[in-house]
C-alpha cells in the first residue's frame, strides 16, 4: 500500500512539530522586538505625569492626521484681514 499508517502518523507528527516551531520563532521575534522597541504604556504614563518626552519620536502626536499645523498656517492670514 502506498499510504501505511507509519508513514501516515511520520507526516502528521512532522507538521505539528513544524508548527510548534514556527510559533516559537515569531514568539522568540515578539519577545525581541518588545525588547527593543519602547512601549507606548511608558510614553502615557510619562505624559500623565507631565515629564519630558526622551526623544523627538516620543514629542510627535500620536495621531498622523492631526490639522492643528494647518489651522494654525491659516490664522496669520485671517488676523490680516482688516475688520469692518
Amino acid at each position: 500500500m502506498l499510504l501505511d499508517i507509519g508513514s501516515v502518523l511520520a507526516g502528521i507528527g512532522l507538521a505539528v512539530v513544524a508548527f510548534v516551531v514556527v510559533i516559537l520563532v515569531c514568539v522568540v521575534i515578539l519577545r525581541l522586538l518588545a525588547a527593543i522597541l519602547p512601549s507606548y504604556e511608558d510614553r502615557d504614563t510619562r505624559a500623565a505625569r507631565g515629564e519630558a518626552p526622551d526623544s523627538e519620536d516620543d514629542a510627535a502626536p500620536a495621531s498622523e492626521g492631526d490639522t492643528a499645523p494647518a489651522e494654525a498656517a491659516q490664522e496669520p492670514e485671517a488676523a490680516q484681514e482688516p475688520e469692518e
